[in-house]
């Protein structure tokens, strides 16, 4: 389980290769002794351990980017929002004794709506599901772990 799970290559092929590799491993692993073999273990759970923190981070940064973008579009459709309603309500006050609300209250319904576009679009940015990349690999070394263990 060393850096042959990380390939790049298609999923048919991975497979392959770490069934190689565990075959050169395990005829190379039954000339060791016990100490020898803890030491291999606990040498090759650093590198999944290190290569899992590096793709975390990675996941990590680019859900940071897109939380920031999303958090600067639904911040900007927040304050329009708030704009929006302002006018609004002064177009409202206006209105009363109608004439000049038209104007007004035109220009309230399209700062809504641009509001409504920024808040939209900015939801939809948000992560649904943090690390998901991070999650599945932990998942398949936690089963080809268990498989090997027992």
């Amino acid at each position: 389980m060393g850096a042959h799970v990380w390939s790049a290559k298609s999923s048919q092929e991975a497979h392959v290769v770490d069934l190689e590799s565990e075959r050169l491993e395990r005829s190379q692993l039954e000339t060791l002794s016990t100490a020898e073999l803890i030491r291999h273990a606990l040498a090759e759970t650093r590198l999944l351990v290190r290569a899992e923190v590096m793709h975390a981070k990675k996941e990590l940064r680019e859900e940071l980017k897109a939380a920031r973008t999303a958090g600067i579009l639904l911040g900007a459709g927040a304050v329009l929002a708030l704009t929006a309603l302002a006018v609004l309500f002064v177009a409202l006050g206006l209105a009363l004794p109608l004439g000049q609300a038209v104007g007004v209250l035109v220009v309230g319904v399209v700062l809504l709506a641009i509001a409504g576009g920024l808040l939209f679009l900015g939801s939809k940015r948000v992560p649904k599901k943090p690390l998901p990349h991070t999650q599945e690999r932990l998942k398949t070394d936690y089963h080809l772990t268990r498989e090997t263990l027992q």
